[in-house]
Formats: C-alpha cells, sequence, structure tokens
C-alpha cells in the first residue's frame, strides 16, 4: 500500500488511504465488540481478519477508485475510524458504510465525514445514486443517514440479511 494519501479534509477530520502500518491501531477499533456488532458476523476482527480487511480494501481501490478509507482525526493525528464506499455484489449498488472507535462515538464526527463521503462520491466519484444499509436497531446510523440527506427505501434482504436500506440519489442534493 502506498503512503498516506488524503481523500478530503473537514473542519475536523481527514480522510485518507490505508498504508500497512495502520493494522494495528485498526485492529484496536475492530476487535471492539460494539464497534463490529453491527459488522460483517458481528463478531470481533482477529488481527488476521483486519489484515484481510486492509487487504479488500487496497484491491477495491485499485479496481473501482474508493473503498473504506481510514478516518483520522487533526488534532491527534489518531485512527478513529473507517468511511467510504462498497459496492454490493448482488445489485451492483454503491453503499456508504461508516464506523468509528467507541470512545470517538457522540462527537458528530459520523455525521460530519460521511456527509462529506458523500459529497466526494456524487462530485468526484460520479456516481447517480447512493445506499446505505443499517440494522433495525442501529438508530444512530439512521440518524445520521437522515441528517445528511438519505431517505428509508425500506427493509431488505441484501446478502442474506435482513436491513433497514436507506437512499440518496445525486438529484436529492
Amino acid at each position: 500500500m502506498t503512503a498516506n494519501e488524503t481523500i478530503l479534509e473537514t473542519k475536523r477530520l481527514v480522510l485518507r488511504k490505508w498504508t500497512d502500518a495502520d493494522c494495528s491501531a485498526l485492529f484496536e477499533i475492530l476487535c471492539d465488540p460494539e464497534v463490529v456488532r453491527n459488522v460483517d458476523d458481528g463478531k470481533p476482527f482477529s488481527l488476521e481478519k483486519t489484515r484481510k480487511f486492509l487487504g479488500a480494501m487496497e484491491k477495491s481501490a485499485q479496481e473501482n477508485g474508493f473503498c473504506r478509507w481510514q478516518v483520522v482525526e487533526k488534532t491527534s493525528g489518531e485512527l478513529i475510524g473507517t468511511c467510504g464506499f462498497g459496492r454490493i455484489g448482488e445489485t451492483n449498488e454503491i453503499e456508504l458504510g461508516y464506523l468509528f472507535a467507541q470512545k470517538h462515538w457522540g462527537k458528530g464526527y459520523a455525521t460530519e465525514i460521511a456527509g462529506a463521503t458523500l459529497d466526494y462520491g456524487f462530485n468526484k466519484l460520479g456516481f447517480r445514486e447512493i445506499i446505505a444499509l443499517t440494522d433495525l436497531e442501529n438508530t444512530a446510523s439512521q440518524k445520521v443517514l437522515e441528517k445528511i440527506g438519505f431517505t428509508k427505501r425500506g427493509l431488505e434482504i441484501i446478502g442474506g440479511e435482513e436491513n433497514l436500506v436507506f437512499i440518496k440519489k445525486k438529484s436529492d442534493e
């Protein structure tokens, strides 16, 4: 992986490309059961699973020009989470996703970086519509999505699991 190239900046955060050196800091976030309870199988990541995640992000970035990038707090320089895009295999739709270390919940970081990333997707990557998936009980994430202009599309089975699907079209701006 390459050096920390900046994708975008907000007032308090930087969205950057991954480097190999980011694995241990990301692992510290992904090994927290509360952080990952709505991710993948809901189980804490091992160091090996974290390495595989970073490999998948590098592959997505090379093949698609996007991935779930690292979110860094400007004041501390600390890796505090991830935010970015993925492509849902069964529908080929673009999905916005994010997660943060638990100690950074409630600071407005998700709204700040997800909103800026959404704009990046529409204006720099040329997306026409973007979806986001949440578990029914993940009301905090649902509030973030509504704040940045997503609307509920409804309950759908994606990847064999029931999700509440949100959508935002470029024309909604």
